[in-house]
């Protein structure tokens, strides 16, 4: 019988809100009978077959079974189903909260465990695995403790979900006059909705980015950048510092220091000593460049306004970081994404790294959520075969995640019949929309991100792991990024952007001198990028490293003074719209940038055998993408480079010179 999943071997997404519930407990029912057929094995037989492998499938099942609704909570265009996938994702969250922390099926899986059998290595990582899930879960604890684990998880889990959704569900905006849009192109003030004789400017980044880098009002900005600061609002600061709350008290309950320590034992990092290690070392090398750049920034607003003031405020260092890279380099983005039209790009960036890795990206006839979606089959050019299918979800409407993302739909896993389960695996991002008289347009560091996403579609899509939990991006935290950090550099390439640009008028590439320009800005203001990177991974760092109570907002100003050398705009709460620590990058942000570390390392080999080398293309394809998560992380680092990391490529890359 195919799975409801399927139909007709692909995804379907034609599901209504009042149809969740019904579905859920289907899947419900069907996941308990296949526990507890792993409950039942005799003591003294259970085998890797019938006690860890049916204990992964089932879990599977349950996750193809109902894993499209939940997703559904974050892009589908009916409210209604919204709302219902959001509600169910809590209570699904809780279930398996409590499905995950039963002693029963611990002692089962630990009963095969302790007979130490010999396992290949992929059943041997996935049973290691299950084994550190199984004590992270409290699962070693007393009954009564183990009680208060799994109301601490529940908790945290709709503490979360509440957080995202608050940020979503925000329709607050700022009416502008036509005067407050002096600096932004027309083609952006005839897309913006009217109100009366004023411009409706949301909180959306197709909107919110441009206005703070090209308005030439600065009360305008202020304005807006307040509003923007405060996403969340004191709900959400309220729903972090309960949260915070949370995750020491589950650290102290599992004998851990702090909740870092407890996050951090099975990441590259290993500890979190050795991240403010790397942190600080960091923002030593960075502060004197930062403090250089803030000061060229002061001189130019100086200079344009007369103004002396000797702060850069947050809603102006957007738009004077974007005056001075016109000025000094060129670069207007304006401009540039003339080149950028959204189709032109994504075709460009399908055939460079589908020839890099083997494979092509053929347009696909398949359902999808919403009419802007684009669907492609991948398909390796050596066997002929389809080995996954990708979405492409990219611009913004309402209800919509508001961010962009790799959303990992089905995993790639060997199934029972000893077939491959092909992987889908989705984009959603919100670039530009079209416009009456103009295509979807990308500025630059818009088709970076897309190129960076791209890294977690082809970790994900050209897997090729045996079972799911080892499956993609099922790899620690700490190199989740690096597939994904390393393909922006493609970005920059001269033959690239030849290759991806096509003036929405003309059809023209981008014309060497701007390439030329672009290139020669990219290192512009990186030190206080890179401060602010730093400044985030601190501050969640110290959230989860200190036990007592935290005034997040305090610690927020407080940090970004000290490491970024600019203010936060008071009256704000910049934390209560930080959505990565919390869900999924809690203790875990520093990863952005201990990844390119290593991304950078790669892309050297790149740089070294040709961006296009399809040799060094295919080893990584198989050392990298392929494996997921079935070797340990510094194994496959050390496999591709053949040697350990170093870098130096790295700190070349920020292009920090006198």
């Amino acid at each position: 019988m195919e799975n409801s999943l399927f139909k007709n071997n692909v995804l379907h997404f034609d599901y209504k809100a009042g149809d969740l519930a019904a579905a859920e407990s289907a899947a419900r029912a069907r996941l308990e009978k296949d526990l507890q057929k792993v409950l039942n094995v005799p003591a003294g037989r259970r085998t890797f077959e019938n006690t860890v492998l049916a204990y992964t499938r089932a879990f599977e099942d349950y996750g193809d079974a109902f894993g499209i609704p939940l997703f559904l909570a974050y892009v589908s265009p009916d409210g209604k189903l919204r709302d219902a996938a959001t509600e169910l994702q809590a209570e699904v969250s809780a279930y398996m909260v409590e499905v995950g922390t039963r002693k029963p099926l611990y002692n089962a899986v630990k009963e095969y465990a302790d007979t130490a059998p010999s396992l290949g290595v992929p059943e041997a990582k996935l049973l290691k695995d299950m084994m550190i899930g199984f004590r992270k879960s409290g699962l070693n604890l007393p009954d009564d403790k183990l009680e208060i684990y799994r109301e601490n998880s529940t908790k945290r889990s709709e503490n979360s979900i509440t957080f995202s959704k608050n940020i979503r569900d925000n329709k607050d905006f700022e009416l502008v006059t036509l005067e407050d849009l002096k600096g932004l192109p027309q083609e952006y003030i005839d897309r913006l909705e009217r109100v009366e004789d004023k411009y409706k400017i949301t909180l959306n980044y197709p909107d919110y980015v441009p206005f703070m880098q090209n308005s030439e009002s600065d009360s305008a900005r202020k304005a807006l950048e307040f509003k923007y600061m405060r996403r969340g609002g004191e709900d959400n600061v309220k729903l972090l510092e309960d949260t915070l709350k949370l995750r020491a008290a589950v650290a102290k309950l599992l004998d851990y220091k702090n909740y870092a320590d407890f996050k951090l034992e099975y990441q590259m990092a290993k500890n979190p000593q050795n991240v403010e290690n790397f942190l600080h070392d960091l923002e030593k090398k960075l502060k004197p460049y930062g403090k250089k750049e803030t000061k060229k920034l002061l001189e130019l607003r100086q200079n344009t306004t007369g103004d002396k003031d000797k702060i850069l405020y947050g809603w102006q260092a957007g738009y004077w970081g974007n005056q001075y890279k016109k000025l000094n380099y060129g670069v207007d983005q304006e401009k540039i994404k003339e080149y950028f039209p959204a189709d032109a790009v994504i075709n460009g960036m399908l055939e460079i790294f589908g020839n890099l890795f083997g494979v092509s990206f053929e347009p696909a006839n398949i359902p999808v959520w919403h009419k802007d979606v684009k669907a492609y089959k991948v398909v390796d050019k050596d066997d002929k075969q389809t080995v996954a299918y990708v979405y492409m979800d990219m611009f913004p409407r309402e209800g919509k995640y508001k961010h962009a993302a790799c959303f990992d739909l089905v995993d790639g896993h060997e199934k029972r019949d000893g077939s491959y389960q092909i992987p889908f695996t989705a984009i959603v991002s919100n670039f530009n929309p079209p416009s009456e008289n103009m295509p979807p347009l990308l500025k630059h560091d818009e088709v970076e991100t897309l190129f960076h996403e791209f890294g977690h579609v082809l970790h994900n899509a050209l897997t090729k792991a045996k079972y799911s939990g080892l499956s993609g991006t099922a790899v620690a935290g700490d190199f989740v990024e690096v597939p994904s950090q390393m393909l922006e550099n493609w970005a920059w390439q001269p033959v690239v952007l030849k290759k991806i640009s096509k003036h929405y008028k003309t059809g023209a590439p981008l014309p060497d001198e701007i390439i030329e320009k672009l290139i020669k800005g990219k290192h512009a203001l990186s030190a206080r990028f890179y401060q602010r990177q730093a400044f985030f991974a601190d501050y969640d760092m110290y959230l989860h490293t200190h036990n007592k109570p935290v005034d997040t907002t305090e610690l927020y100003f407080k940090l970004a003074d000290r490491i970024t050398g600019g203010p936060v705009t008071p009256g704000t709460l910049p934390q209560a719209g930080f959505d990565h620590i919390m869900g999924g990058y809690d203790a875990g942000y520093y990863g952005y940038l201990w990844a390119e570390v290593i991304a950078q390392d790669f892309f050297s080999v790149f740089e070294k055998n040709g961006i296009d080398d399809a040799a060094t293309g295919k080893k990584f394809r198989e050392d990298i993408l392929s494996v997921g998560g079935t070797y340990e992380e510094e194994d496959i680092v050390e496999k591709f480079l053949g040697r350990k990391v170093d870098n130096g490529p790295f700190i070349k890359s920020l292009g920090l010179v006198e």
